[in-house]
């Protein structure tokens, strides 16, 4: 289970996950869909879609890498 206090949030209080993706060399983030299913985003360069759902048995990292 995990921790309520893990979950990093914006000033507006958007929950998100941090993103490097390794190919276009930048960070990005994934924000929380309004359903609460998945964190969805692309990355700022080449605009490649990224979807990561969130699920019982998931983690509690906040940063991840993504090759684009």
């Amino acid at each position: 289970m995990r921790s309520q206090l893990s979950r990093k949030t914006t000033n507006k209080g958007k929950r998100f996950l941090g993103v490097r993706f390794v190919n276009c060399a930048c960070y990005g983030r994934l924000y929380q869909n309004d359903e609460g299913t998945a964190y969805v985003g692309s990355c700022p360069r080449c605009g490649k879609c990224y979807q990561a759902r969130i699920g019982e048995k998931g983690t509690d990292n906040r940063m991840f890498m993504a090759a684009c």
